[in-house]
């Protein structure tokens, strides 16, 4: 095999180059105007192409991208690599969580809206002029070709529609997202299974039989056993791995797995991207740092790329007449119209809600792109036919923004929709999601560390979740030897208690750097949900700590909580929360709660009403009838609802905040006190308040600190 010479790489990085920027910047442009970037993309690949460029200045044309096939071979290899890793995108972008509660409405929209356009499109594909087809000997699978075409949606357009209209959470919004899912899903399937049947396989009973059984086959692994490896994988290179971006290229594996596993036995590699994408979806360990590290390669290189080469392969001078694309303009969209109304109503939708369903459902997208240009390479379109396909891509995604919005006047929220954002608003207060969350645990504090573990621990139980319990060391490497003989012995020491707290999987690291905190910090980094530490043990210092915990709240990213144990048996039973209208407060009570909830611990959450033994008020025994407090613990209320959690509440007055919290603490012979405070950064040492100073100092049991993070957090 020969190698590339100079010149072929020099045609490939400047074809790349030009295409990159030509995308970017009319997608800019789209995406000023109002309408999807992706237009922008594809336009940017006709004007460069043999439609604008190949007209106006031929020689430029040839010199850039005529001639020689190595090139035009590398920048088409680039090209799809760019799709599949926009079809991963696209499915790990997929909720098919947003498919529970839809019902019979989202299934009667999605087989209409798919069963009705598959057999306009096929009949419309039985009846086109022979010059439009590649291959007029296999005018069925261009027919099919033509069905899948006139039948698919686009998940990805349509979820940006949705979220530019406001109507991601509400339920239409749901219930146009979740037949398109489905839609997609069996689009995508039929798509492979048609596409092998073109790379050479024989139309035959049997043939079709074996793809669908080979397609069975992936789906089932990828849904019983898929999603549970690829769980672990996250889990273990998030836990273990220690280069940079490894979750990154652990997506792009997975993803590139699954594409030459369906490409090997006859679906197309698009397909089993899109396959990886969804299992990703369901693994906890995939942040939202993850996403954007994907969404950044793929939105920003790989996809602008691919449309433009897309937009490369149109050439509109093939185009002869202006009629057959109207007919299939007009089909496509009579067609889905059509069937998604009939769904909707079935459904038993409004008349309103069933056509701005259909409406939804009409725009194609990227999807309907990916199509054209894979029934291009695989010789079942000529290039007359793959530009009418695009066109009718572009048209329906331009025109659905305006069609949704104007069906939508008059369409008021259903019961619901108000009920799902209160629900979202409250989910959304809570510091981490105990499903897959990663803590870390420092190992210094004696027995404070150990109460530190176990409410790490008790946090973080569920399999996907994991505790690191890490070990700073500093200086020269003169007692690190007998150091780490003591970690080991304390690390055996905290796993066990965080196994007895349910604690599945426990790590042990140790870390070294100039001093102590520059170990922390480094470990930190590796986007921890929460870190647990235990009070400091060294006379003199603060309440809770010294200098390493006062530079480790002023520099983590993520929410710190101080233990201090005070030799209640553990777990802890009995939890007070105070609560207040500051974020802080409802930060320490978040935590409180989540851990009540894993222990089941009984629960007060309790409110301070603070007024002066002058105050009228306090005299008259007025102040009680007042309405203060009752947002608070309202909204206590209402996140232990969604929480399944009994937790009682309490409005109590007093002179001050802290001498009520003591006496309530003393009276109900708690075991923990959990307690949102503010750090307060300006002071030389670890200080929260002298009101909570006194409450640390008095407190008689075991002490959790939360504090919120002065630095951005790493979502």
């Amino acid at each position: 095999m020969s190698h590339l010479s100079e010149a072929q790489i020099l045609r490939f990085l400047v074809q790349l180059a030009l295409l990159l920027v030509a995308s970017r910047a009319l997608g800019d442009l789209m995406k000023r105007l109002g309408q999807a970037p992706v237009i922008g993309e594809l336009l940017a690949g006709v004007i460069v192409g043999p439609s604008v460029l190949g007209n106006l200045a031929p020689g430029v044309f040839a010199a850039l991208f005529g001639g020689d096939p190595v090139s035009r071979d590398l920048i088409e290899a680039f090209a799809w690599t760019g799709a599949i890793l926009l079809l991963l995108y696209i499915g790990l972008e997929t909720d098919l969580d947003i498919l529970r509660g839809q019902g019979r409405a989202a299934v009667y929209v999605s087989v209409c809206g798919m069963v009705i356009p598959f057999g306009a499109g096929l009949v419309l594909g039985l009846l086109l002029p022979a010059q439009y087809l590649a291959a007029p000997d296999q005018r069925l699978i261009f027919a099919l070709f033509m069905a899948v075409a006139i039948a698919i949606s686009a998940v990805p357009v349509i979820a940006k529609i949705l979220i530019e209209l406001g109507l991601m959470r509400r339920e239409l919004g749901m219930l146009i997202l979740a037949a398109g899912i489905i839609e997609d899903t069996t689009g995508w399937l039929l798509l492979s299974l048609i596409a092998g049947l073109a790379s050479g396989r024989a139309l035959s009973p049997a043939s079709i039989g074996l793809l669908l059984g080979e397609a069975a086959a992936f789906i089932v692994f990828c849904y019983f056993a898929g999603v549970r490896l690829v769980t672990w994988l996250m889990r273990w290179v998030d836990d273990r791995g220690a280069a940079e971006h490894g979750k990154f290229s652990a997506m792009v594996l997975v993803g590139l797995v699954c594409a030459i596993v369906t490409q090997k036995i006859g679906l197309h590699a698009v397909f089993g991207a899109f396959v990886a994408g969804l299992m990703l979806s369901r693994a906890p360990r995939v942040r939202s740092r993850d996403r954007a590290d994907l969404e950044a390669v793929t939105m920003g290189l790989m996809v602008p790329v691919f449309f433009a080469y897309s937009g490369l392969q149109t050439n509109l001078s093939a185009l002869k007449s202006p009629y057959v694309p109207l007919i299939v303009l007009a089909v496509a969209c009579a067609a889905k119209i059509a069937g998604c109304l009939l769904g909707g109503k079935l459904g038993r939708l409004t008349f309103r809600e069933a056509l701005a369903v259909a409406f939804g459902m009409n725009a194609r997208g990227g999807m309907e792109i990916i199509l054209a240009l894979l029934g291009l390479s695989l010789g079942v379109l000529t290039p007359a036919m793959y530009t009418v396909i695009v066109a009718v891509a572009i048209i329906t995604s331009v025109i659905t923004p305006s069609l949704l919005n104007w069906s939508l006047r008059g369409v008021s929220q259903r019961p619901g929709d108000a009920e799902r954002a209160e629900r979202d608003r409250i989910l959304a207060r809570l510091p981490l999601r105990t499903a897959g969350a990663k803590l870390l645990v420092l190992s210094g504090g004696g027995p404070h560390a150990e109460l530190a573990a176990h409410l790490a621990a008790t946090l973080g139980k569920s399999a996907d979740a994991s505790i690191t319990v890490f070990h700073a060391a500093a200086g020269t490497s003169n007692g690190r030897a007998a150091a780490a003989a003591a970690f080991d012995a304390q690390f055996t020491r905290l796993k066990q208690i965080a196994a007895a707290a349910g604690a599945a999987n426990v790590y042990q690291r140790t870390g070294s750097g100039e001093s102590i905190i520059e170990a922390i910090l480094q470990e930190s980094e590796r986007g921890y949900d929460a870190i647990f530490a235990g009070a400091s043990q060294i006379h003199g210092h603060a309440v809770l700590g010294g200098e390493v915990l006062r530079d480790l709240l002023g520099a983590s990213r993520a929410p710190v909580v101080i233990a201090s144990n005070a030799g209640a048996a553990m777990p802890l039973r009995k939890l007070l929360v105070p609560v207040s209208g500051a974020s802080f407060a409802r930060l320490g009570a978040a935590v409180g709660m989540l851990y009540a909830h894993a222990a089941s611990a009984e629960t007060t959450a309790l409110y301070v009403r603070q007024r002066s033994i002058l105050d009228l008020r306090t005299l008259t025994g007025r102040a009680a009838a007042g309405r203060e407090g009752e947002e608070a613990v309202g909204e206590i209320r209402q996140l232990a609802e969604q929480l399944k959690l009994n937790v009682a509440t309490r409005i109590e007055t007093g002179a001050s905040a802290e001498g009520v919290i003591l006496r309530t603490l003393k009276e109900g012979e708690f075991d923990l006190l959990v307690m949102g405070v503010l750090f307060r950064s300006a002071e030389q040492r670890l200080y929260f308040g002298s009101r909570v100073d006194q409450v640390l100092r008095r407190a008689g049991c075991a002490v959790a600190v939360v504090v919120a993070p002065e630095q951005a957090p790493r979502l």
